[in-house]
């Protein structure tokens, strides 16, 4: 059996953990910044431990972090909004308001 490495790198991660509710559901997410992603972060629903490798440009071009976010339908536009703001403000905690 054959095993090559392609690539294997060590490095230390920002890293930001926020728990809200909307009206109806509550939401705990990771965030973790690599340099290895081209600016994108690594968040993680602590619920489902599912994870989306977004930027605060994906959030209206990819719905895909919907899904792997478990984000509900009702919550679709606050979360958005949450993010976007959260993902382009590294790690402030000014925007959760």
């Amino acid at each position: 059996m054959k095993f090559d490495y392609l690539y294997d790198q060590s490095e230390n991660l920002l890293s930001r953990f926020v728990t809200f509710a909307t009206e109806n559901n509550r939401y705990d997410l990771a965030f973790f910044y690599s340099q290895h992603f081209d600016g994108k972060n690594i968040v993680v629903s602590l619920q489902n431990m599912r994870a989306a490798l977004i930027s605060s440009d994906d959030i209206s071009h990819d719905q895909s972090w919907i899904h792997s976010l478990d984000i509900r339908p009702e919550d679709v536009g606050i979360v958005s909004h949450f993010l976007t703001k959260a993902l382009s403000s590294l790690f402030k905690h000014d925007d959760l308001d």
